[in-house]
């Protein structure tokens, strides 16, 4: 069956575009607003069917950040994959659209290679949540079982972001995150900066052959940043695990170029052990305390309590 994408951008131009690009991937589905009142209450009134939306981040009355956040407080919206287009690339911005529970993000003017890659894995993770959540119904599974389902989830940005927006309120207390950086890494440190992406897959290599606890799900977020969503963990554990992260990338030779078999490389973990809030909104603090560390060198593991204050 074919999917239909709901579109909200408030120019006329964008939503053109946006529908001859989505046509030349094969959506020729679109449902197109210009308004985020009006497609907010055609989303309320149940009148509007979608398998993805797609929302502009800069528009009047209300933004698209503040637009998935309303669209996620609706019952029957919960879990419909929302990609943000956006001209905006400050981590700000994005962790705020994360927060509100979006899936993922493209930059516009958009690739359409790469919008039908990310529209794709939505849809794909989409369609396993809900077989998932009707098993563990039919199973009687419960919270539990929604947390038990995170390490058969694709390990990429999409599907951790949509791993965590399935697990239960009710469970949100139970599960622990780890946000990792590359330390000392940049573009303006002793090494071209074409070399950047090699580094990323070497490092994601070496981090994704660390033990981690059962039930564990690990993804490379983007660039020098990684996550892993720990169930059931103590800040022990966490910071086991993340010691044994931190190990890995110290005791490696890298091959990056002929004549340069060694990265002065080192990783920082950001801990941020089970409690009261959200995934997402822990998962953003933790972004953005590890996008403080942009200066350090030295291997170090930060704690973030409740998501407030960190140590």
């Amino acid at each position: 069956m074919a999917h239909r994408i709901l579109s909200v951008d408030d120019s006329d131009i964008a939503q053109e575009y946006i529908r001859a690009a989505l046509s030349d991937i094969g959506y020729e589905d679109v449902v197109s607003f210009l308004s985020s009142n009006e497609a907010l209450e055609a989303l309320s009134a149940g009148t509007a069917r979608a398998d993805l939306i797609l929302l502009d981040v800069m528009m009047p009355e209300i933004d698209g950040v503040e637009l998935c956040a309303r669209i996620r407080a609706l019952t029957d919206w919960a879990d419909t994959p929302i990609i943000m287009l956006t001209s905006r690339t400050d981590m700000d911005t994005l962790q705020h659209a994360f927060m509100a529970g979006a899936n993922d993000y493209v930059t516009k003017p958009f690739n359409r290679v790469e919008l039908q890659a990310r529209m794709r894995s939505c849809l794909r993770l989409k369609s396993e949540m809900d077989r998932r959540r009707a098993s563990a119904g039919r199973r009687g599974g419960g919270d539990g079982a929604a947390i038990a389902e995170l390490a058969e989830v694709l390990g990429n940005k999409a599907g951790y972001q949509a791993a965590l927006l399935a697990i239960p309120p009710a469970a949100h207390h139970r599960l622990g995150q780890i946000v990792l950086r590359i330390n000392g890494l940049s573009e303006t440190a002793d090494h071209p900066s074409g070399d950047l992406p090699t580094i990323y897959r070497s490092v994601a290599g070496l981090l994704g052959a660390v033990p981690v606890p059962a039930r564990a799900l690990f993804c490379h977020w983007e660039g020098d940043l990684f996550c892993l969503a720990m169930p059931d963990s103590t800040e022990q554990d966490m910071r086991t695990t993340a010691q044994g992260f931190i190990d890995a990338v110290a005791g490696a030779s890298l091959s990056i170029r002929e004549g340069w078999t060694r990265l002065p490389l080192s990783l920082s973990a950001v801990l941020l052990p089970p409690g009261g809030r959200t995934p997402g909104e822990v998962l953003v603090r933790g972004i953005q305390m590890a996008e403080r560390l942009v200066g350090d060198t030295e291997a170090r593991i930060h704690v973030v309590h409740d998501a407030v204050g960190a140590r």
